[in-house]
């Protein structure tokens, strides 16, 4: 006698007679539905939570804003030497602030060929201009009838945190004043009547109004011009005003006790050496462009205070201390608790940057 059994969970199809084992198990096996997720989302969320909770106790305010600063100095010691170009580290006690900036270079031209060749878009100048006899190689030999013209700057040149000029130059005697260089609706920069600098900037107003303020900067005593090329480098980062000579610091001008920010230039306005009877006269060579990038800034936490006055650190391409601003290690004071205790992060001449605890 034959006994016929089931098997569970097997499906037999009418035509071919085969058991479909897949779809049995498919029958069989339950799934989460949509809230089991969100209860499972619920308690991993609750205790992250407490996690955080438990290490933000862990971790004192002081050490906190310590890393802080210490992350903001390495944040311009990397873009500095990224860059090669200067930075800056502003502390700033009144604001809890302290923001690392730094120069990106947007545009460079050498002024060798008829075609203006540069980057990242050519100068525009009559090929009868050059002149072999330049700072490095040829230059451009400028008379009151010739203007230096570069239309087309890329948007990065447009930076509302600042600016830096540095070229070689050699006016001549006449005329005065003289526009060496000139970003409409920015900056300039001119020689005048008493052969001093003066640079002229365009800043916005704190209140948020259309209306710019122009504010014009006579930068140190009469300029003996010497009868050759000269390195002149003009920055501004929002805060101070830099120029130097030949690399030596010329004049140092920090009128702003808040950071300002410059009037950003219309699309597509040009940087060129000044129109109309200031037009520039003399010799240019080794035009570079910069712009001021904000490289890190942190808020320190509201119960740590930090010591001292409002002050920069200088950084060399290299990263290191500028030795003509800083001839000691820059020590970095923070305060926190009751009775206060002392951490300092420390900024070495050659760049370590370390954290010194209250009982080391």
């Amino acid at each position: 006698m034959r006994t016929s059994c089931s098997t569970p969970n097997r499906t037999r199809h009418a035509l071919t007679g085969r058991v479909d084992t897949a779809v049995a198990r498919a029958r069989g096996r339950r799934g989460v539905t949509l809230i089991e997720l969100l209860v499972v989302l619920a308690i991993i969320s609750a205790l992250l939570g407490i996690g955080v909770g438990v290490f933000r106790g862990l971790v004192s305010p002081d050490r906190v804003a310590a890393s802080q600063v210490h992350d903001a100095l390495f944040a311009a010691q990397l873009f500095a030497q990224r860059e090669q170009a200067p930075a800056t580290v502003v502390i700033d006690p009144e604001t809890a602030l302290v923001v690392a900036r730094g120069l990106r270079a947007v545009g460079n031209w050498h002024f060798e060929d008829d075609l203006g060749t540069g980057w990242p878009v050519a100068a525009s100048h009559e090929p009868e201009d050059l002149d072999p006899q330049g700072a490095l190689g040829s230059c451009l030999r400028l008379d009151d009838e010739r203007v230096l013209t570069i239309a087309g700057l890329p948007a990065s040149a447009n930076s509302p945190h600042g600016f830096s000029v540095d070229v070689h130059v050699w006016p001549e005697r006449d005329p005065r004043p003289m526009t060496l260089l000139e970003r409409r609706g920015a900056w300039d920069i001119v020689i005048d009547r008493q052969d001093r600098l003066v640079v002229t900037l365009m800043l916005a107003r704190d209140d948020g109004s259309d209306d710019a303020e122009e504010v014009s900067i006579a930068v140190g005593e009469t300029i003996r011009w010497p009868h050759r090329f000269v390195r002149l480098t003009v920055s501004f980062d929002g805060s101070t005003l830099r120029v130097t000579l030949d690399g030596a610091r010329l004049a140092e001008d920090t009128r702003f006790p808040a950071v300002r920010r410059l009037v950003v230039p219309s699309p597509g306005a040009p940087l060129f050496t000044g129109t109309g009877g200031t037009r520039f006269v003399g010799r240019l060579d080794e035009l570079r462009l910069l712009s001021v990038v904000e490289a890190d800034a942190r808020e320190l936490p509201g119960e740590v205070r930090l010591v001292g006055q409002r002050r920069e650190l200088h950084l060399d391409p290299q990263g290191r201390l500028d030795p003509a601003y800083h001839q000691e290690p820059v020590v970095i004071g923070l305060l926190h608790g009751d009775p206060e205790r002392r951490t300092d992060v420390e900024f070495g001449r050659w760049g370590a940057i370390r954290t010194l605890e209250p009982d080391s």
